[in-house]
Order: structure tokens, then C-alpha cells, then sequence
């Protein structure tokens, strides 16, 4: 039943590690998923703003657990909010279930039943889980009081925002590391200084420039290419800068539309 339900595309990526997470603003989190590997907590709430490396970390964690011959899924609740909720029916055999995105089934009470009940199936089994959300598990706009109770349960940890350096060093050296990517020097620091703080956009305009150097040899490049390469870094910068206001502006839109509605009076 299993292997039918799971038929979407939700295996681990195998893209990430753990030891992307080397910098200091990590090590709190990094110390609470080794007690999870070991069994001390059965259970993480993850939180931060969009773009800090949560899912990066959600399929670290998943790779951790496979390389130790564990059983390990990382799921989308933002891909899977138009599927059956079925799909969470049958996890039991996954030894850490990884939910990304729980704040995309805030209008959807069938969903968060079928979270509430797999979160009282892991505590019947040995499944462990790990979730990932915007906000604190007491903010989730949720219908359902005692699936925020199980959550509000579980330890709860902030996300690096990505402003200290250190932490974004960490993450690109073990990135370029793993995938055995070489970029000028100069490419790099203009990322880390120049480009996005937080590690999910690093992530992105690393992936955007990439394919330039596919096909290049490192001593080949060009001042040209560095150039083009760093125009790009600012150019998707901007952009992820003009991404954050927007989401800012509608963010503070809708909280003044829901303190409009719920201050609301009628005169007759």
C-alpha cells in the first residue's frame, strides 16, 4: 500500500548534509538532532522565516538516516496539499518522517487530522518525526486544538536568520565540497558578502550560476565570466530582496485584514 500511495515524487534528494550546518548559529539544532539519532526525543518542531535552509536541513536529516541504514522520507506538505490524504496513511516502515511546509494545510482540517494521527501512530510505532514551519507551532493558524497541542509538545528550535557569516561559509564550503564545484575566489566572496543571508537564496543563486562553469576548466575563466557571474549574484539578489517585501507587505495585509474582521462592529 505503501509504495502505491507513495508512487509522487517524495524520496529524499540526497543533496545535503549535515556538515553543511557546521557554523556556530547551528550547533544547538545540529546537537538536538543527534539526540534524535540516538532516541532521546522522538519528536522536532523546526521554524524560521522562508528561504533559512529548512528543508535543506529536513533532507540532511533524512540523509543522515540513511547512511546509517535507516529508513528515511522527506515530505512537502505544500506539494502533497492537493493529493489524498491518504498518502500519510501507511509510514509506519520510515524510522524519521520529515513534514516540510505545515503551515500550507492551515485551511484544510482533513489534513491536519491526518497529521494528528500520524503524530499518535509514531508514539504507538518507532517512527520519529521532524517538523518544518514558518512560525512557532503556537502560531499556526490551525482549527484543530489538539494537533497544535501534540506539536507545541515536541522541542521547538529557531532557525538561524543567516546574518553571522560564519554560518553562511560553513554552508558553501560544504556544498562546493560535496559536490566538487570550484569557483574563483572572488565569485565566492562576492556571494558571502554581496549576496543573500539567508541560506536558502545562497543556495538558489549558487545553483543559478553553477552551469556557467559546468564545461570550464577552472584556470580557463575568464574576467569576463567573473564578471557576468557577480552581475548575476546581484541580479538574483535584488530579486529575492523584492520577493521579501512582497511577502512582507501581503503578510502585513493579511494581518490587518483579520484584526479588521475580528474587530468588526455592525450598526442598526
Amino acid at each position: 500500500m505503501v509504495d502505491a500511495q507513495l508512487s509522487l515524487n517524495l524520496d529524499v534528494k540526497r543533496d545535503a548534509s549535515l556538515s553543511d550546518f557546521a557554523g556556530p548559529g547551528w550547533s544547538t539544532i545540529i546537537d538536538a538532532i543527534r539526540q534524535l539519532h540516538i532516541g532521546l526525543v522522538g519528536q522536532l518542531y523546526i521554524y524560521g522565516s522562508p528561504a533559512t535552509g529548512k528543508s535543506h536541513l529536513l533532507s540532511a536529516i533524512c540523509e543522515s538516516y540513511l547512511e546509517m541504514d535507516r529508513k528515511a522520507i522527506c515530505l512537502s506538505l505544500s506539494e502533497l496539499i492537493q493529493t489524498d490524504v491518504s498518502v500519510l496513511a501507511s509510514l509506519e516502515s520510515f524510522e524519521i518522517i520529515a513534514i516540510d511546509d505545515l503551515e500550507a494545510i492551515r485551511f484544510s482540517r482533513a489534513w491536519q487530522e491526518a497529521i494528528f494521527h500520524l503524530i499518535n501512530r509514531s508514539r504507538e510505532g518507532k517512527s520519529q518525526l521532524v517538523f518544518a514551519a514558518q512560525t512557532p507551532a503556537s502560531e499556526l493558524p490551525f482549527e484543530l486544538p489538539d494537533l497544535l497541542t501534540r506539536l507545541i509538545q515536541a522541542p521547538a528550535f529557531r532557525v538561524p536568520e543567516g546574518h553571522h557569516i560564519e554560518d553562511r561559509q560553513a554552508m558553501l564550503n560544504s556544498i562546493l565540497r560535496r559536490r566538487g564545484w570550484q569557483f574563483d575566489q572572488r565569485i565566492t566572496e562576492h556571494l558571502l558578502n554581496e549576496g543573500p543571508h539567508r541560506i536558502g537564496g545562497m543556495i538558489d543563486i549558487l545553483n543559478f550560476i553553477q552551469p556557467m562553469f559546468s564545461n570550464l576548466h577552472r584556470a580557463h575563466v575568464s574576467k569576463a565570466v567573473i564578471s557576468e557571474a557577480i552581475r548575476l549574484i546581484d541580479e538574483q539578489t535584488l530579486t529575492a530582496e523584492l520577493a521579501d517585501i512582497h511577502q512582507e507587505i501581503q503578510a502585513d495585509y493579511r494581518e490587518k485584514s483579520q484584526f479588521d474582521d475580528d474587530n468588526m462592529t455592525f450598526d442598526f
